[in-house]
């Protein structure tokens, strides 16, 4: 292909470009524009919106400009406290007129007091790095009110809400130091994350200002991890201990407040706290309550960690050292709460807890006589440490607690101790492989027996009522009183404590049914699992999936019992058939099949609660030459 190339021409001198001062409706028109601005005479006349083009401004000009009104804007801002620092000095005078409102002010702009250097420099460095840079945010005011998302009214409404309740399964505050006034001046964060918390309780899981509010905590996590600090704030941990504990991302989101703790040194402060308890013949200082409040965090998220770990399948993240003995000298501080108590027997309890799992799960190379000696060992060993473990507790919440709080303390001791008697015995019994209980041996079908009765009693303290009913008080305060203490606590329950409470209602139907329990008992698990059905439906939910599976199981039990006692009456008017008489034969009905086999993806996927998959299949003697692997 030919191509043609045209004679080069002598160059053209470069015409000079005119700024241009035209508006960009006066040069679409190509008339005469007189440039004033913001609008020029024409546009005014004409009553359109004046713009003009913009040319694009070189990268340094832009960053210049940009650091110009970055100083405009400190130096605005500094003028504002130069001017609310007059404002307090004049208000100090008067302040029975100001109330709290001085006080809170103030605290923005006294000096830090000093913080404690616990055992090693990295902790001394990175906190005082930290509670500086939580000086600065204090000034932003950056909370949802503040934003406009929610009024003070509301905010001080779900505050209470959240120390009403949610504190207890969060335990990482003091109701008496983390007020409103103190907690909305010291980080943003941590404040919408406590009222959010507050208006789940109130308002519900799915309304729409919950809703916001769980975006701005989003906004508020994001910062935290892109543009903060590597060393975060101790309020950040603890906002995000809150979004991990009421959401379902709560294992990646705990991950993050405990590497975040870690890297704060807070174990640290646990060591110089025992420390200085042990060297102290006066009163506490200041520095010694700083360092309680830390202790109190560090351990509330190594509590969650290790429930998370223990119910969820996985191996937990940190290993503590911690003895009982040191566990229970932070109970006698001047610093504990009612609150701090539950934290410490529950971390006390997921020690034995851990122990227990490590050492079952640890046996996989022994043969399976020495596996089962092993199994044997630790199931009665960890089962007398338990029954110790709650006995001595209850003595001591007995004597610290108040006589308004101890009652529903001494029952979540007992939730608590039913609750590891169940798992254990569970979990040693799922590392064995079997399945079927017609199969087991008399030790595996005591280990059964065990974690249903603990079961039954389960149940039975999620519906006892704190105290009788009595004469002398208002019908209204009479039907509190009557009504089941610990499910009233799940208005501000987890989402870990909804799955509980729903798997082991329908744990305890099942192995009853398993077990082949005579009719009367099986009706009366059933109607106090209706009963818990019934007063959770007066609770604001929150994950309602839970709800559900509660609800789901109790149907799916129904079914399988009326058809289990109709053939159990029609085979031999009622009796109770013991586990070893002859089982072969009855058949199962369908609805039995169906609710034997209803093991919710809940319970599989998200946390690994052992049991559920439990069977009891019959064998009569016909049988013992079909393949096995079917049948188990």
């Amino acid at each position: 292909m030919d191509v043609e190339f045209s004679p080069p021409q002598p160059a053209e001198r470069a015409r000079k470009r005119r700024a241009i001062n035209a508006c960009t409706n006066c040069r679409t028109s190509k008339v005469k524009c007189d440039g004033v601005r913001p609008s020029c005479q024409r546009c005014l006349r004409n009553d359109v919106q004046c713009e003009y083009y913009e040319g694009v401004k070189d990268p340094i000009v832009l960053r210049i400009e940009g650091l110009e009104a970055e100083v405009h804007a400190i130096s605005s801002e500094m003028d504002d406290i130069r001017t609310h620092v007059s404002n307090l000095e004049v208000d100090r005078s008067d302040s029975s007129a100001t109330g709290l409102t001085t006080s809170r002010a103030l605290t923005l702009l006294d000096p830090l007091p000093p913080i404690t250097a616990p055992a090693t420099a990295a902790f001394e460095a990175s906190s005082s790095h930290s509670l500086h840079i939580l000086r600065d945010q204090m000034l932003v005011g950056d909370h949802a009110v503040g934003k406009g998302l929610i009024t003070w009214d509301q905010a001080a409404l779900w505050f209470q809400s959240f120390f009403s309740g949610s504190h207890n399964f969060v335990p990482i505050f003091c109701s008496r130091t983390d007020t409103m006034e103190s907690v909305s001046t010291r980080s943003a964060f941590l404040f919408d994350a406590i009222v959010g918390i507050g208006c789940r309780a109130e308002e519900g899981f799915n309304s729409p200002i919950f809703r916001r509010l769980q975006m701005r905590l989003r906004e508020h996590l994001s910062h935290a991890l892109i543009y903060s600090p590597s060393t975060p704030s101790l309020e950040d941990i603890q906002a995000i201990t809150i979004m991990a504990s009421y959401s379902e991302n709560g294992f990646i989101l705990l991950a993050i407040a405990l590497r975040f703790a870690m890297n704060l040194g807070l174990s640290n402060a646990v060591e110089e706290l025992l420390s200085r308890m042990s060297r102290r013949s006066s009163d506490t200082d200041a520095n010694e309550r700083e360092l309680y409040r830390i202790a109190r965090v560090w351990y509330g998220i190594c509590n969650l960690e290790l429930f998370f770990s223990l119910d969820g399948g996985k191996v937990p993240s940190i290993t503590l050292r911690a003895s009982s003995r040191r566990i229970r000298a932070l109970v006698k501080h001047p610093e504990s709460t009612a609150a701090d108590v539950r934290l410490l027997s529950q971390i006390e309890l997921n020690i034995i807890r851990s122990n227990a799992y490590n050492a079952i799960i640890n046996h996989n190379g022994a043969d399976a006589l020495e596996r089962e000696t092993i199994l044997r060992g630790t199931v009665n060993e960890t089962t007398v440490e338990l029954s110790l473990w709650v006995e001595e507790w209850a003595a001591i919440v007995s004597a610290e607690s108040t006589s308004r709080t101890s009652p529903l303390a001494l029952l979540n001791l007992q939730i608590q101790y039913e609750w590891a008697v169940i798992t254990l015995h569970l979990k040693a019994l799922s590392d064995s492989g079997i399945e079927n209980i017609a199969l087991m041996d008399e030790f595996q079908q005591d280990m059964v027996r065990t974690a249903k009765d603990a079961a039954a009693r389960h149940l039975h303290h999620l519906l006892q009522a704190s105290a009788p009913p009595s004469p002398n008080v208002s019908q209204p305060e009479r039907l509190q009183r009557s009504r089941p203490t610990y499910l009233t606590t799940f208005k501000w329950a987890m989402d870990y404590v909804w799955a509980k409470c729903a798997f082991s209602v329908l744990l305890v139907l099942k192995l009853a049914l398993l077990l082949r329990d005579p009719p009367a008992v099986l009706m009366s698990l059933f109607r106090d699992a209706h009963q818990v059905l019934e007063e959770l439906k007066n609770i604001t939910v929150g994950r309602i999936s839970y709800f559900q599976i509660l609800q789901v199981s109790i149907e799916k039990c129904e079914g399988a019992l009326n058809d289990h006692i109709a053939q159990r009456n029609g085979s031999n008017n009622g009796g109770s058939i013991g586990l070893n008489d002859e089982m072969g034969g009855g058949e199962e009905t369908q609805a039995e099949k169906d609710f034997e086999g209803y093991v919710p993806s809940e319970f599989v996927f998200e946390w690994d609660f052992p049991g559920l998959n439990l069977r009891h299949i019959p064998l009569g003697w016909q049988d013992l030459f079909t393949d096995l692997d079917n049948v188990l």
